[in-house]
């Protein structure tokens, strides 16, 4: 067994990318806990999963960073994006997101989410955080909202992993799926970078019809900025542009009605309002557990959100009905 006190170490990589019956190019190993891994196969092993004292629902396995260019070929997808594996980088280049990826974890554990989606959320945020350091014009964009509010990536980054527990709650599978998600979910407040200080730093309540127009105009500067960089999908852009529509077509900037809002941009409507009720901030000094911020959604706000989203974050936060 591997004993390692460093994640860093290991690459998680899709139960599916292994086929039955085929050799592994590399050692694989299975997760036990934060800090302990066992090798299931050696390298050169056949795959035998149905042989072998395996769990079922062990969706991902892991392999040595250095061992990840054998293990998916020539090229890496994370999120729809083509990225050269061989190239991923051995150094952390974009410390403050791993950073807050820790911090926020850390974080959610205490709301009481499912273990197992909580796990897996893990492993997507790992995913578009190695997406990050080997995509430059990305990890700009990143690096210049951090530099612009330490809240506003912390907030992105617990939107992301919000996201991704609603989606696996709601049974999405699809790697590429929840990799889009999560990266749209961290990119949903890029316009954020574009609007002056003044109205940053300003409680939402305090703002006059102007300036909520000025502040509201973010999710378009969004669109803006990622329209210039071909790797990113129309739904990220969809995501940064619609995550405050809502169900009864009250939201901004177009009042969609629920069936017109983009799948991704659902999910990440309802995460991005759960997020800012349960941190701390400016604007939420006194955030509420996430029990009261079930309650205050569905009673407060009305519930404006897409119904099966809602109900899928309910069981994240309460386990299956009885």
């Amino acid at each position: 067994m591997d004993t390692k006190t460093d994640l860093e170490d290991y690459v998680a990589v899709s139960r599916d990318e292994f086929i039955v019956g085929t050799q592994v190019p590399v050692d694989i190993f299975l997760k036990l806990s934060e800090s302990k891994y066992v090798m299931i196969l050696k390298e050169g092993s056949i795959v035998r999963f149905d042989q072998m004292h395996f769990p079922e629902k062990a969706e991902w396995l892991y392999v040595r960073k250095s061992d990840y260019h054998k293990c998916v070929g020539q090229t890496l997808t994370v999120a729809g994006i083509v990225l050269d594996s061989d190239k991923i980088s051995q150094e952390k280049k974009t410390v403050f997101l791993s950073k807050a990826a820790d911090s926020i974890f850390k974080e959610i554990e205490h709301l009481g989410f499912d273990h197992q989606a909580l796990e897996h959320s893990k492993i997507v945020s790992k995913s578009i955080q190695n997406l990050v350091e080997n995509k430059p014009d990305i990890a700009a964009v990143i690096a210049m909202m951090s530099n612009l509010n330490d809240d506003l990536i912390r907030h992105s980054m617990m939107v992301s992993a919000t996201s991704v527990i609603i989606a696996r709650s709601m049974k999405w599978t699809l790697a590429q799926n929840l990799e889009k998600l999560a990266l749209g979910a961290l990119l949903h407040d890029v316009g954020m970078k574009e609007l002056p200080d003044e109205i940053l730093e300003m409680p939402r309540h305090a703002m006059s019809r102007d300036q909520a127009a000025i502040y509201e105009s973010h999710v378009y500067r969004g669109v803006e900025i990622l329209r210039s960089m071909p790797s990113i999908s129309d739904d990220i852009i969809a995501i940064v542009l619609e995550h405050h529509e809502n169900a009864p077509g009250q939201g901004y900037p177009r009042r969609l009605r629920d069936i017109k809002i983009n799948p991704f941009a659902r999910v990440v409507a309802l995460a991005d309002c759960f997020s800012e009720i349960v941190m701390e901030s400016p604007n939420n000094p006194h955030p509420k557990t996430a029990p009261a911020a079930l309650q205050f959604i569905e009673i407060a706000l009305g519930q404006p959100f897409h119904k099966p989203a809602f109900a899928a974050l309910k069981q994240a936060l309460q386990g299956p009905p009885r």
